[in-house]
């Protein structure tokens, strides 16, 4: 059916919603058909839209504090526009209460125990959600005025999306449509908001930081409830008006108001804001509030979200800068207990449709259910002029004009089809200079061809890499893959230290974190994954657990030093690559991953197993060993606002394993770290083809929230943790090839047998840093001190 066939069997009312005596417009007013899932609610101007199905029925507006407005109509109705005046309830002040608890509490215990019930009863439950997600700006960061005052909408985001939720705390959201300012690519219209944050959960996530509700089973012993005043409808239950206020500031809460019929125990409205243990960006502040509706008497979900942000941006004195973040949620359509199916979860939280991007203004004005205000309407339109002339703008600075498109262009080069910015332009001590591309070609759903080329200027080298993959099922659980390449292959693990920052360290200090060889190869694996897919980094995902066995073949050759060149430190010289031993090498490997990724945490609890096999008769390869490690990851509360995280890695071969399979530990690089690297050893100080680690981390958070918040430098919160490494390496006395690199030594072969080091660290500087003072205990008569830096650790 064509959407101009289907619009004339829909109703559209549209209207304005205000106080009937002052006239102010009334915005977040529940507007629902009655007996129905069907409902919206009023923006910010009192304005809302809502598209129904021509018949019979009656249209409710009803808001905290006023008498509920009723609209009957049929299906002779024309479209048509509302004025709605809401005239005031009546207020009455709570009996004064000499003993005992609040009656606020006992209404907020009635609340909770309802909720508690309604999990029992519910298991699935299905919605439609349309979002709405503004940002602005003063007008010189803007780059543009709205001419009405100093702020100017910056950039808008709008999807309708279909939801789903199944037990235990499965999410998932499939936007249907979506639209943007041309300034915002469409991909980062889901990444965040497409999913419907709901207060009547235990816990809601804010910016990454996990809040307990006035709703968790265990609110009372976290708040204080005090009930205002009753409200009394001429309509409806006595409503209670409750101010929310957090017990102790050692627990991340929010405090504010929350309106409930008091009859029911049916929460109705909140207005609340988190308490200073929340950690906010740049000390930003942020007023939630969220609306509810009952449904089949006996539900109680959101109808509508609104979410304003405040971020005075001041780094260091340097730059400042103000913005404003507003997010509208609305939802609708509810259905209690479908059956849904499990696949759907195992795609990402969101995902957008084929048709999302498909561009008929027909199906907006058709779906609208908040009315874009006339300064949104006109900010499409002013952005997409500035966009396509940029001497438009207010302060057309030298960055924007000739800067700003070259860092957008390079920025496409990490989002699909390219491989990443890494293909196109590297460095490092073996290859030097290496130009290429690389590129991603799909078949229909299922198949993928991944092509890379590339010359190095250094060694003269022409590399390059094919890979194809086809996936067995729609989700992409099930893959089989192979390729060839021939390229420079790190021996060490590329998650601690990956190729950009290889490349700038060594492209301006010569300190190259990587030991590498030759590789001309080809391979042929198999993977299983399962559970929901999580964001990696930049356009990669990963399911928590997964399976991988693979087969690869070809030869290795040792790789030398052939440049000495970089930006500063002339008179230094590059580390020495270590030499392997080179010939043909045959190996069956495998992978199992438990809730564990290596280049980002995904859960409190995981782990990593790691395998390889090759033998000259079983798989045909030069080489004879055998080889497996293990890592264990924890992370645990030990208070409210303390985590401590504990990780375990170990390492063993069995035969002789060749110097391009050797452990090493994770170090920093140029006072650079990562999260659990050994803060204090030189790089690639020891080696080993035996090896034990161990990591402990205590974040003890703002030890008093809120006190020492730094302006310009530690708006966040500073947050205090200690930490702690050691490990220990040898080489079994079997080891043949111990002798092609002499200067290669393990833990074993010092006089103290392992390393041991321990240090202070400071997280959140400048929002995004981390900054430790290390001290290194071992391989030295009296300890010596590292200052490291490394981004913040979350």
């Amino acid at each position: 059916m064509s959407l101009n066939t289907a619009a004339q069997n829909r109703l559209h009312i549209s209207g304005n919603v205000r106080d009937s005596i002052t006239g102010e417009p009334l915005p977040f007013a529940n507007v629902m058909i009655r007996g129905t899932s069907i409902g919206s609610v009023t923006d910010m101007s009192g304005n809302f839209s809502m598209s129904l199905t021509r018949g019979k029925g009656v249209l409710l507006i009803s808001m905290v504090g006023y008498n509920t407005y009723k609209f009957t109509y049929d299906e002779k109705l024309k479209d048509t526009t509302l004025t709605v005046l809401l005239q005031s309830a009546v207020y009455e002040l709570p009996p004064v209460t000499i003993t005992g608890e609040d009656p606020g509490v006992a209404v907020m215990r009635g609340v909770i125990e309802r909720k508690i019930k309604q999990k029992e009863r519910l298991s699935t439950y299905t919605y439609d959600l349309y979002t709405k997600f503004i940002v602005s700006t003063d007008t010189i960061t803007a780059g543009r005025s709205s001419g009405l005052r100093d702020t100017t909408i910056f950039s808008i985001f709008e999807s309708f999306s279909k939801g789903y939720y199944k037990e235990p705390g499965k999410y998932f959201n499939e936007i249907y449509r979506r639209r943007q300012s041309v300034n915002v690519p469409p991909q980062a219209n889901f990444v965040a908001f497409g999913t419907n944050i709901n207060l009547y959960d235990d816990i809601v996530n804010l910016v990454g930081e996990e809040v307990y509700t006035p709703f968790h089973p265990d609110a009372v012993s976290f708040y204080d409830f005090k009930l205002l005043q009753w409200i009394r409808p001429i309509e409806g239950n006595t409503i209670a008006k409750i101010k929310v206020t957090p017990k102790t500031s050692q627990r991340k809460l929010f405090e504010g108001i929350i309106d409930v019929d008091g009859i029911n125990s049916v929460p109705l409205e909140a207005s609340l804001r988190p308490n200073r243990a929340v950690q906010l960006p740049f000390d930003a502040s942020l007023l939630y509030h969220q609306t509810f509706g009952e449904f089949e008497n006996e539900f109680i979900m959101p109808t509508g979200l609104e979410i304003i942000t405040y971020v005075p941006v001041d780094i260091i004195w340097l730059y400042s800068a103000r913005v404003d973040v507003r997010i509208y949620n609305v939802a609708y359509n509810y259905a209690f207990n479908p059956p849904v199916s499990d696949e759907i979860f195992e795609q990402r939280r969101v995902e957008a449709a084929k048709e999302a991007d498909k561009e008929e203004e027909e199906f907006w004005v058709q779906n609208m259910v908040m009315p874009l205000r006339p300064e949104e309407l006109s900010a499409y339109e002013e952005i997409r002029a500035v966009r396509e002339n940029p001497d438009s703008m207010l302060v057309n600075s030298v960055f924007e004009k000739y800067i700003g498109p070259v860092t957008r262009e390079i920025a496409k080069l990490d989002r699909d089809p390219f491989t990443g910015f890494d293909d196109f332009f590297r460095f490092n001590r073996v290859s030097g200079l290496n130009l290429g591309g690389g590129y991603k070609f799909l078949f229909g759903e299922r198949l993928q061809l991944i092509t890379k080329a590339g010359y190095s200027f250094a060694d003269k080298k022409l590399n390059g890499e094919v890979n194809l993959a086809y996936s067995f099922d729609e989700n992409g659980k099930y893959k089989i893959s192979a390729g060839a390449y021939s390229r420079l292959q790190r021996r060490d693990e590329i998650a601690a230290v990956g190729e950009r920052t290889v490349t700038t360290l060594a492209l301006l200090f010569k300190n190259d974190y990587g030991d590498y060889y030759y590789a001309d190869e080809a391979n042929i694996q198999f993977e299983y994954s399962t559970g929901q897919l999580r964001f990696v980094r930049r356009n990669q995902y990963a399911r928590p657990f997964s399976v991988i066995l693979g087969f690869r073949t070809g030869n290795n050759r040792s790789a030398l030093v052939n440049t000495n060149f970089a930006l500063f430190n002339r008179s230094g010289i590059y580390r020495y690559n270590p030499l392997i031993a080179e010939g043909k090498m045959n190996s069956v490997y495998s992978e199992l991953n438990l809730n564990y990724n290596q280049f980002r945490r995904v859960g409190n609890l995981g782990m990593q197993l790691r395998g390889e096999y090759s033998d000259p008769v079983r798989t045909g390869s030069e080489f004879d060993f055998e080889m497996a490690n293990a890592t264990v990851y924890l992370r645990t509360r030990t208070f409210p606002l303390w985590t401590l995280d504990l990780r375990v890695t170990a390492g063993r071969a069995w035969g002789s394993l060749p110097p391009q399979r050797f452990y090493s530990f994770e170090t920093s690089a140029s006072s650079f770290a990562v999260q659990g690297a050994f803060r204090g050893l030189k790089v690639k100080e020891f080696y080993g083809d035996t090896y034990v680690s161990g990591f402990m981390e205590h974040n003890f958070g703002e030890v008093f929230p809120g006190l020492i918040r730094i302006p310009n430098v530690a708006s966040f919160g500073v947050e205090f943790i200690i930490a702690a490494n050691a490990g220990w390496t040898a080489f079994s006395k079997t080891n043949s090839y111990r002798n092609i690199n002499p200067q290669m030594r393990s833990t074993e072969d010092t006089k103290d047998k392992y390393y041991l080091e321990g240090g202070l660290g400071f997280n959140r500087l400048l929002l995004f840093f981390r900054f430790d003072v290390s001290a290194r205990f071992t391989q030295t008569d009296q300890p010596i001190y590292f200052f490291t830096f490394s981004t913040a650790t979350n």
